[in-house]
């Protein structure tokens, strides 16, 4: 009997095939699969001519879900579409019109295969716990369209390299939501992407912990730093310069396939546990040279004014501000930065398409940015993952710096969805989604068949608590 599905669900599994023009003209009316989920089936709208088509998939001998049927001519409505759906799938099931079988295609990584003896405890986390269940299960289906081009990957990912790889991983299922063709055949730079005939590069780089300290993920995270003003406007910045501009030291954009095109550095911040939710302002004041200053008005207003920085100093190293306006960094089109590169973002969006331990409840709590005119604090929020009215795309938190001084300026709708940030008359101004995430962070708690456990009860989290995006 054909089934309904989550659409959730079938983006996780079915979104990796198609090609960016499909992409480009139709949405995804609704979806369908046989009661295994041996064969899964979406119906499309197809905008420029408003009529409906599907298509059927089938898991290869990898893995991997491939079209193997696509209805044509196209279907007048969507009540048609779904009928002649359910119809294919229930000869499908009978055997009357078997699936065919399809030989796996290169490509494609086992995250959880046994290759590192000793691994990192993040891993053994979320390879063991109930809590990120969810988040084992949409990766490993991700991970099955990622191409691990050098050779290194699982073993990164158990052992010291874990947040770095799951950066890249969140910025493949990004990308391919935005619906950029990526072109795999080589490994530097990380990302080699198109959309129509425009082409850009795009390399992955984490902030991390200093000295390769690994931080316990036991236990609550700890809070921003004491002196948090001081910290974000010459510690955080070094923190961030320090892994770009080693980045920079490879000088990609003389690669003859690269060169002439933009090219962008795609940087997330591991450097301390939860930093992502309380660093990112910092990144704009080293890139721009710019940072802010709260001044009172009267007693119930606050205004943000901007001021001029000068060298991030920390003891007797001294980084220059204004990374952008540097010679040496014209050929940086912009930085990509997201602080939801992280498994609590995998987490979420596993819930959501129906994965995971059914037991386990995830609740998000954070800060949208502030529409009100003169408004300094964010507007706060907190809701269950599973609340009818929530909903979240991999791009959602996605910010684009541009360099004012590129040699070769980025396009704005190369990355759509995203929020970009740029210099206009000497202001930084930004454009995006109305609905902006700047921070939050997701509490998973284990509940009980009867109820919510008993720490939970308590208002402890279960488990660790993962600390993620904006």
């Amino acid at each position: 009997m054909a089934t309904r599905m989550l659409l959730e669900r079938f983006r996780v599994l079915g979104m990796w095939e198609a090609g960016e023009e499909f992409r480009s003209m139709t949405s995804l009316k609704s979806a369908w699969s046989t009661d295994d989920e041996h064969v899964i089936a979406g119906v499309y709208f197809i905008e420029p001519e408003a009529v409906f088509t599907y298509i059927l998939l089938v898991r290869d001998k990898g893995g991997r879900y491939r079209g193997f049927f696509m209805a044509n001519p196209a279907l007048a409505t969507a009540r048609l579409a779904d009928a002649s759906v359910r119809a294919d799938l229930r000869l499908i099931e009978t055997g009357e019109k078997p699936a065919p079988v399809l030989e796996a295609v290169m490509g494609g990584i086992d995250l959880f295969a046994h290759v590192v003896e000793k691994p990192n405890e993040k891993f053994v986390n979320l390879r063991n716990a109930p809590q990120p269940s969810a988040t084992r299960g949409v990766m490993a289906e991700v991970a099955r369209w990622y191409d691990d081009l050098d050779g290194n990957f699982v073993k990164d990912f158990q052992s010291t390299g874990f947040d770095a790889r799951v950066w890249e991983l969140y910025l493949f299922a990004a990308f391919t939501e935005m619906g950029l063709s990526i072109d795999r055949s080589k490994a530097i730079p990380d990302f080699r992407l198109s959309r129509g005939e425009r082409k850009v590069f795009v390399e992955a780089v984490t902030a991390n912990p200093s000295h390769g300290q690994q931080f316990s993920i036991a236990g609550a995270p700890p809070p921003p730093p004491e002196d948090f003003a001081h910290y974000m406007e010459h510690e955080m910045p070094q923190k961030f310069g320090s892994p770009l501009r080693s980045k920079l030291a490879k000088r990609y954009w003389l690669d003859p396939d690269v060169a002439g095109h933009p090219f962008v550095l795609a940087l997330a911040d591991f450097h301390s546990p939860a930093s992502m939710t309380w660093s990112h302002t910092a990144l704009s004041f080293y890139l721009y040279g710019v940072g802010v200053e709260l001044r009172e008005g009267h007693p119930n207003y606050k205004k943000s004014i901007e001021k001029p920085l000068g060298d991030h100093v920390v003891g007797r190293k001294v980084v220059p501000t204004n990374f952008f306006a540097q010679e040496e960094h014209r050929y940086v089109s912009a930085i990509l930065f997201s602080n939801a590169g992280t498994t609590a973002k995998f987490n979420r969006m596993g819930v959501l398409a129906g994965y995971g331990d059914p037991s386990v409840k995830l609740r998000r709590i954070g800060a949208l940015y502030n529409h009100e005119l003169g408004a300094v604090d964010p507007v706060k929020f907190e809701i269950d993952v599973e609340d009818p009215d929530y909903d979240e795309e991999w791009s959602d938190e996605i910010e684009v710096y541009h360099n004012p001084n590129a040699r070769l300026p980025l396009a704005l709708d190369l990355f759509p969805h995203s929020t970009h940030f740029l210099l206009e008359n000497g202001e930084l101004v930004w454009r995006g989604p109305e609905r902006r995430v700047l921070f939050s962070i997701t509490h998973t708690l284990h509940t009980k068949a009867t109820g919510v456990a008993a720490d939970a009860v308590a208002g402890k989290p279960v488990g660790p608590e993962s600390p993620t995006e904006a």
